[in-house]
């Protein structure tokens, strides 16, 4: 049997480490990462072996050569254009001429592969994938199997929302040669994106064995450092080629050490490396070759990699140096700090928690450095969350950092395309409009400057102006903080897709950035859009049954902008308005309806005339009366009541059902010019426009609408346990009616229970919907309490 060894990746989160190191080439206890995969093959009795290549190749081929210094024979496959995982398999099509194991060169495993050519064999698979169970799968494909272990479903690096399983492909597969027949030559093509997935669809013999034994992938710093500490705990059952002198303490050849060092282990000290006198090396310290602690330094769960020079007195805690670093006397490191190669760092200089120095910089003397050089001042996990990128106004989000971000986005499109902007009237949010606005015309895009205005406005512009795409600032303003959110769009005015946000995440992480003196991009002033956007809304209107109704309604809103931008409408149609706070009174004001609009424009919550606030399902439903005879279809999230859909069916409106995502939800009638879900002013008009057909008060109607008895919980749930959680729902519900569009569905003879892990925080979302209210609290309540139980 043969292997193909993945070994082009390029490691950008593990940067600065692979900045000059391919990714299966950082080292783990001063051996690289792929001489690990390269020792369990040759164990399993697996000798012949291909190693595909892209990112700096030849630091790769020039440390294994042909593969005898090691008792394996090793073939080279280089790539000149990604070409994927499957992709990079097919490049190697002349060398694999019968079955074949691919595994990855950049993690650690001590995974039984035998056992799993055995299961390969059993089942007569196509394909096997082998599988494990982590804490937190987002980073990878989760995969579901039946009971003898055949695929059923899997997902690419999913969101929360859609983790089913905390069981995840580790990227090692067992494969017929057959498989390559499926793959297409010289092209960029993914195992998990599209091999595996066609291979689902036509029922093809694939499987997935659930491994035990130890895995990691090494895709960030912190997993980086983890993998060496687990090591040297003997978690993983792999050979350490060092003399073990004392319990967990290793040692390599040459080793110089005073009689007065203090080694508190686990520890590992390569060859050549010399310990001064007074140094004093505490637990998960890993030294590289050819370093030198000179006297009275200190070192703790430090990672240094080899030729460095640490000078007196200094303190290395829990930071990670790479090659050929000089660091001078009596200098500190903080924890997850890292520093690149050839670095030099000045005497009594700081080098903060958490700060990245990207390789050949120096730090002068006594500097304190608390922002990373060359790299952003904050490393997040990522950018997006479900709102979009949000932070502290001017803390976490500066000028600086959106004029990077812009520059990123900019990477994605053709030169020359057009972008649209809007801000809040905050003064803040208008600033970064213009540094955002700045970065892209250097980049060489086009700007359409839509002035002040909210997302509804933007997604609007974005479609009548033809732009590629849109970007849209507001400031929340809560009573604590003031945080600023940035949205982004696209072509289509949707918020952009999870793939878009990954791409603009990696751009800005790689500061892949294009700027081109002689390709600057125009910047047009476009303030007719919102003129525009109302002429349309409109359009859509019964004007004359409206004007007769003469509506007065009081409205709680943003003031510096809606009060301006509706006059126009509210003339045109003959609503008087009054704006001031709910809590001062409907009946008090004398008005048909009251109004809380959100400030961004996109929802809005509606009271009676008399001051009655309708739930979520009562405003949803008047949404779908309102949409009657304008929309044909509409998007549902998964979490809305049966009931609603029974009513879009009456008024002759398909439902697609979807995620709870506002993506999802536009997605499904994309084309739309106005969406009634997500366009407050829309919505509001679109009501006025029903209400005054019906002739009727709302409180009246309100009694006409289907009954619906919900409840929705939200239970605390660590990060690691999440996966965990979703599989024990799964295995606790077997046979019964289960959806899985978004979240885990399970139906009941007494109704439904949605559970929805929360993106962004440590929670578990549970929503239901029972015959009586009674009914959807008691499902709620105890799928909760399970939720804490599977924990």
């Amino acid at each position: 049997m043969k292997a193909v060894i993945m070994a082009g990746g390029k490691g950008t989160r593990l940067r600065p480490l692979t900045s000059h190191t391919p990714k299966p080439m950082v080292p783990l206890l001063n051996r690289p990462c792929m001489e690990y995969t390269i020792d369990l093959l040759k164990k399993h009795g697996i000798t012949e072996i291909a190693v595909t290549l892209q990112y700096l190749p030849d630091v790769i081929r020039d440390t294994f050569g042909d593969g005898s210094r090691y008792g394996v024979s090793l073939v080279y496959f280089e790539e000149t254009t990604p070409l994927g995982t499957a992709g990079s398999v097919k490049n190697c099509a002349d060398f694999l001429d019968e079955r074949f194991l691919v595994i990855s060169g950049d993690t650690l495993t001590d995974i039984d592969l035998l056992a799993a050519i055995r299961f390969h064999e059993q089942n007569e698979a196509l394909a096997t994938l082998i599988l494990t169970r982590v804490e937190t799968p987002l980073e990878f494909g989760v995969v579901m199997t039946d009971e003898r272990g055949r695929i059923t479903r899997f997902l690419e690096k999913p969101s929360w929302a859609e983790v089913f399983s905390d069981t995840v492909n580790t990227g090692m597969y067992v494969c017929e040669p057959e498989v390559l027949s499926y793959i297409e030559a010289e092209k960029e093509v993914d195992f998990s994106k599209e091999i595996f997935p066609y291979f689902l669809q036509e029922q093809k013999p694939l499987y997935g064995y659930e491994a035990s034994g130890y895995w990691s992938d090494i895709g960030s710093l912190e997993v980086y450092r983890q993998a060496q500490f687990d090591l040297l705990d003997g978690r993983v059952n792999l050979e350490i080629k060092a003399q073990e002198i004392a319990p967990r303490i290793f040692l390599e050849n040459h080793v110089r050490v005073d009689s007065s060092v203090r080694l508190e282990g686990p520890v590992y000290i390569s060859e050549n490396v010399h310990l001064q006198a007074g140094v004093a090396v505490g637990p998960y310290t890993v030294l590289g070759a050819n370093t030198v602690v000179s006297s009275g330094s200190k070192l703790s769960r430090a990672i240094l990699w080899e030729n460095n020079v640490i000078g007196k007195k200094t303190e290395i805690s829990g930071t990670t140096l790479c090659r050929n670093v000089r660091i001078a006397d009596c200098v500190q490191t903080g924890d997850g700090a890292v520093i690149g190669d050839n670095c030099l760092i000045g005497a009594k200089s700081v080098v903060k928690a958490g700060v990245k120095i990207w390789p050949d910089k120096e730090v002068g003397e006594s500097a304190i450095v608390t922002t990373s050089l060359i790299y952003g001042r904050k490393q997040m996990k990522n950018l997006f969350g479900n709102s979009g990128i949000k932070g502290m106004a001017n803390v976490d989000i500066t000028p600086e950092f959106v004029t990077r971000l812009a520059a990123a986005y900019a990477y994605l499109h053709k030169p020359g395309s057009k972008i649209a902007l809007s801000a809040c009237p905050n003064p803040f949010a208008q600033l970064l409009k213009h540094s955002i606005m700045t970065s892209l015309c250097s980049s060489g895009m086009d700007t359409v400057d839509l002035g002040v205005g909210n997302a509804p406005l933007i997604r609007y512009g974005v479609r009548s102006l033809v732009c590629v795409g849109g970007i849209h600032l507001f400031m929340s303003e809560t009573a604590e903080e003031k945080e600023i959110v940035l949205q982004f769009f696209d072509q289509k005015g949707l918020p952009i897709s999870r793939d878009m946000k990954r791409k603009i995440e990696n751009a800005y992480w790689q500061e892949t950035y294009v700027r081109n003196l002689h390709h600057l991009g125009a910047l047009h002033v476009e303030h007719q859009v919102q003129e525009a956007y109302l002429r349309a809304l409109v359009e859509q209107l019964d004007v004359p049954s409206i004007q007769r109704q003469r509506f007065h309604l009081l409205i709680d809103s943003e003031q510096r902008f809606f009060p301006g931008f509706l006059a126009p409408l509210f003339h045109e149609l003959g609503v008087t308005v009054t704006y001031g706070a709910i809590q001062d009174g409907i009946s008090k004001n004398k008005a048909d309806l009251g109004i809380r609009l959100d400030k961004n424009g996109e929802t809005f919550a509606l009271f009676t005339e008399e001051g009655a606030k309708l739930s979520t399902e009562q405003l949803l439903a008047l949404q779908l009366l309102a949409c009657s005879g304008r929309h044909k279809r509409i998007g549902l999230p998964v979490s809305a009541p049966a009931e609603l859909e029974h009513l879009a069916g009456l008024l002759q409106i398909e439902v697609v059902r979807t995620k709870v995502t506002p993506r999802a939800m536009m997605e499904a009638a994309s084309d739309e010019r106005f969406h009634p879900l997500f366009d407050a002013v829309y919505s509001l008009m679109s009501i006025l426009s029903y209400l005054a057909r019906e002739k009727k008060p709302l409180s009246v109607l309100l009694k006409l609408l289907p009954a619906c008895h919900m409840e929705r919980k939200t239970v605390f749930c660590p990060w690691g346990a999440k996966g965990k959680v979703m599989r024990k729902v799964l295995e606790e519900n077997k046979g019964k009616l289960l959806e899985l569009v978004d979240g885990i569905k399970v139906y009941d003879t007494n109704g439904w229970v949605l559970i929805l892990p929360d993106s962004e925080d440590s929670h578990v979302k549970v929503i239901s919907q029972g015959a009586t209210a009674e009914t959807a609290a008691t499902l709620a309540s105890s799928y909760a309490r399970r939720i804490t139980e599977y924990q």
